[in-house]
């Protein structure tokens, strides 16, 4: 348990010093993550792992457990990520007759995940990624806007005005941020996993990249419509609405794949 605070401690502190930018000497990819879902996920996290039964630590857990604390407390911001999942991993292995322990070995993977390894793999496929969703967008607008074009990921409307779909515009930070949501709120409804978890976790995947696309489509239409929708009350809105299909998706997708086992 003291290990997982290590780990929590790391993470808030690097929020604090860094808040959402990566540190001069790293790239994009490993800027500190914690937000209110990651708050979130280590309660839970937390919570499944104090009501897990107590077991005598051997001499090796102690040994591990000192090494992830050491790891998190390093000052590079991949550090408490990658500790994260040391630690998770563990749990998942050592919590054989315990399905609390399994539960915080995998919110805390979905911690690691949505903090360092999802930006791993946005790095490898950001085109493919930016690609599908101005895929989706110039179709959707070209449909419906007549004279509209898509040459790549810039789409056009008459009158001039245009947008350009690029990695900041993804549906994959959007998406990895749900399926956090849906990996704690499901831990937090019951500690163990049902078949139909996959198809909740499909559903907040999709309704995330519906979200996305469909506010990139006001995008498109007029300038203003972009001004409102990027920059004003309509970005609120947009982050508001993605924020609750995620917490609801989960929670009553969780309660019905329990119903159903």
């Amino acid at each position: 348990m003291w290990a997982l605070f290590v780990l929590l401690a790391n993470s808030m502190v690097g929020a604090l010093q860094s808040p959402g930018f990566p540190l001069p000497d790293q790239g994009w990819l490993l800027p500190s993550r914690f937000d209110a879902f990651d708050a979130l996920a280590w309660a839970v996290a937390a919570w499944r792992l104090g009501k897990a039964p107590d077991a005598p630590a051997a001499l090796a857990d102690v040994a591990f457990a000192l090494a992830v604390a050491v790891l998190a407390a390093l000052p590079a911001h991949a550090a408490a990520p990658l500790a994260a999942t040391g630690l998770g991993l563990w749990l998942l292995a050592r919590s054989a007759g315990s399905s609390d322990g399994r539960a915080a070995g995998a919110v805390l993977l979905a911690i690691a995940s949505h903090q360092l390894w999802s930006g791993l793999v946005f790095s490898l496929f950001s085109p493919e990624f930016v690609k599908f969703d101005a895929t989706l967008v110039g179709q959707l607008v070209t449909w419906t806007v007549q004279g509209a074009v898509q040459h790549d990921n810039i789409i056009t409307v008459p009158g001039g005005h245009g947008i350009a779909v690029l990695e900041g515009c993804s549906s994959f930070s959007n998406v990895s941020t749900s399926l956090l949501a849906w990996v704690a709120l499901s831990k937090l409804v019951r500690a163990t996993w049902r078949r139909r978890d996959l198809a909740v976790a499909g559903a907040t995947v999709i309704a995330q990249i519906a979200l996305n696309v469909g506010r990139m489509y006001l995008l498109a239409q007029s300038n203003d419509m972009f001004t409102y929708w990027h920059d004003a009350t309509g970005a609120q809105i947009y982050a508001a609405v993605g924020s609750a299909a995620a917490v609801l998706i989960s929670l009553l997708g969780s309660q019905w794949a329990g119903r159903a086992a």
